[in-house]
């Protein structure tokens, strides 16, 4: 996955809320450290076990993060897209994922002096809904814990995801392909609301290669992502026109506040 790997119409609704640096009394890491990155390294980010680590990470994906939202709905200078930080967070054992992410907004405010606000707008989406004859998967037990493994064989790619709502199955659809593949949001519109378990495999590409391409008739067949969706969840994307949550950069340093 590269690092490229990387809405006015009648009803938009723009927040007035902005969101700026944090107070004392909000959620903050135990220690962190925080440095631009200027390496050709690959993107790289791991959370567990009381530490979050991300390595040569973008800045439109940081912030994708903290907000929870897909990596296209965050808007703001283009650097934002290049440029890439290493950042080593230590976080208490109570920590629940939510208060994790306020963290990291926290810290964004703190050492980059990241200010945004929201802003909905209808624009054309993929909406992932339950298909026909209803989803191919099972709630998650409840003492588990949330987990995600992607793994690659040959052209074939396999998520094994652990204890994953509808809501974030669809942000994370855009991150598991090239950055240009949906071309438009995903959004959550199954309405289903527990966590689940399942896994999806599919074809980093999802047109058939010619031959002249050089690849053998041994090849592993293509398996198109909109079908494995269908076959293998029991959902499926549909285009519609829905308001959006997307985050908005008002404000941002380039160079972090030194640790």
């Amino acid at each position: 996955m590269t690092r490229a790997l990387a809405i006015a119409g009648l009803g938009a609704v723009l927040s007035a809320m902005t969101f700026g640096q944090a107070t004392p009394s909000q959620p903050a890491f135990e220690v962190a450290s925080v440095k631009l990155n200027t390496s050709l390294s690959p993107p790289s980010m791991d959370a567990g076990n009381g530490r979050i680590t991300m390595y040569n990470y973008p800045m439109k994906l940081i912030v994708a993060r903290a907000y929870q939202v897909a990596n296209d709905r965050v808007t703001g200078p283009d650097w934002i897209s290049n440029q890439g930080y290493d950042i080593i967070a230590k976080y208490g054992p109570d920590t629940t994922r939510e208060s994790l992410w306020v963290m990291l907004q926290n810290l964004l405010a703190e050492r980059f002096k990241l200010a945004v606000h929201h802003e909905q707008k209808p624009v054309p989406v993929y909406a992932l809904l339950v298909g026909r004859n209803g989803p191919k998967f099972n709630e998650a037990a409840a003492d588990s814990v949330a987990k995600s493994v992607c793994s690659h064989e040959g052209g074939l790619n396999t998520c094994a995801i652990q204890k994953s709502t509808m809501a974030q199955l669809a942000q994370n659809l855009p991150r598991w392909v090239r950055a240009d593949f949906f071309g438009m949001p995903v959004v959550d519109l199954t309405g289903l609301n527990g966590a689940y378990d399942f896994t999806l495999t599919w074809t980093w590409t999802a047109r058939p290669l010619s031959a002249g391409e050089g690849v053998s008739q041994a090849a592993d067949p293509v398996v198109d992502l909109f079908e494995a969706i269908q076959d293998q969840l029991g959902l499926k994307l549909e285009q519609r026109k829905e308001p959006v949550d997307r985050i908005v950069i008002d404000h941002i340093e380039r160079v972090p506040v030194e640790n």
